[in-house]
């Protein structure tokens, strides 16, 4: 398996495969909801049934 690219094809279907098995064990988020920069807001309740991904980051 010297070939890079088919390692990294490894390597993100392993990353891939964790993920999902991670998300089938997450606990239920409760509803909220945050405004959008045109002053509408946006629920959390409009991706039910849908993955949702949330990423909470903070730079210094």
């Amino acid at each position: 398996m010297n070939n890079p690219l088919r390692r990294a094809m490894y390597a993100a279907l392993l990353i891939g495969t964790l993920l999902v098995a991670q998300a089938a064990h997450a606990a239920p988020v409760p509803d909220f909801t945050l405004p959008l920069l045109d002053g509408k807001s946006i629920a959390l309740k409009d991706f039910r049934g849908k993955p949702v991904l949330i990423n909470f980051f903070h730079s210094t």
